[in-house]
């Protein structure tokens, strides 16, 4: 589900900076993918699977958390919200590009950037 998920705000993004299509709104129903994390994927014991009749496992899990983070801050931006305020407000930001929290991706490319350049000639 992250995999899926993380696509539509990158797209968005290149979108709306290339003015390549008049903004029509959001491209991904946020509700749609909370609705089969939640309902199709959650089992009932803990974890998250591929696909209803696979098992729980924590791959699934992680990619599904993440899913559901990216899906639950989009759904904040679109009318109705249809998840509680309180998962929000507990959620960070994840970035779509490494899966990990915006305030860490952003402190290792920080490091990184400040680090000298390597080459095999070193």
């Amino acid at each position: 589900s992250f995999w899926q998920g993380a696509c539509f705000p990158l797209m968005q993004a290149v979108l709306s900076n290339t003015k390549a299509q008049p903004d029509t709104g959001p491209i991904l129903n946020c509700t749609a993918l909370l609705d089969y994390l939640l309902v199709c994927a959650q089992v009932q014991h803990g974890g998250f699977r591929d696909k209803p009749g696979k098992g729980r496992d924590f791959y699934h899990t992680c990619y599904s958390l993440s899913g559901l983070a990216v899906a639950a801050a989009g759904a904040s931006s679109q009318p109705p919200l249809c998840v509680p305020s309180s998962w929000v407000a507990s959620l960070r930001v994840v970035n779509p590009v490494h899966n990990i929290s915006a305030r860490k991706a952003e402190r290792a490319l920080s490091y990184f950037s400040s680090q000298p350049n390597l080459t095999s000639e070193s």
